[in-house]
């Protein structure tokens, strides 16, 4: 629950601080408005995504959570993720490379799942990452050394 909490502080108070700068005045400058209602914007993002997070993981343990496994490759799906977040990245100049596999890896897993998961990371990597950034998405067997 610590955890939790600390998760949901930090975007919390960034939007109340934001939200309290634009109400002192800031709403008036066009240099501040923008910046801070688009960093609100990222915050709220965030604590949706936290609560989420957290239907899922209750969900899971009590059962309701039903995993439905298949047999998929891995990045045609991770593609797919990418495809979608596309227009949102380039919006920051950020560029999506992925680094296709010498294999194409097949895994049986439930694929809605594992989309949530590639969805958050790469999301993440566009609300948090810089300006002319680059995400970099590569998949490798574990098992093998490098």
């Amino acid at each position: 629950m610590g955890d939790v909490s600390h998760e949901l502080k930090t975007p919390i108070f960034n939007v109340h601080g934001y939200v309290s700068t634009l109400l002192d005045g800031g709403l008036e400058d066009e240099n501040i408005n923008r910046k801070y209602l688009e960093r609100a914007d990222k915050s709220i993002n965030r604590l949706i995504s936290i609560v989420q997070d957290l239907e899922s993981i209750s969900k899971l343990e009590s059962g309701e959570l039903e995993i439905k496994k298949e047999n998929f490759i891995l990045f045609q799906l991770i593609n797919e993720v990418a495809e979608i977040h596309e227009m949102r990245a380039s919006q920051k100049q950020i560029k999506i490379q992925l680094i296709q596999p010498e294999i194409p890896y097949m895994v049986y897993a439930d694929r809605t799942r594992i989309q949530d998961v590639f969805n958050n990371l790469i999301v993440n990597s566009i609300i948090y990452g810089k300006v002319n950034g680059k995400t970099t998405v590569q998949i490798y067997d574990m098992d093998k050394e490098y």
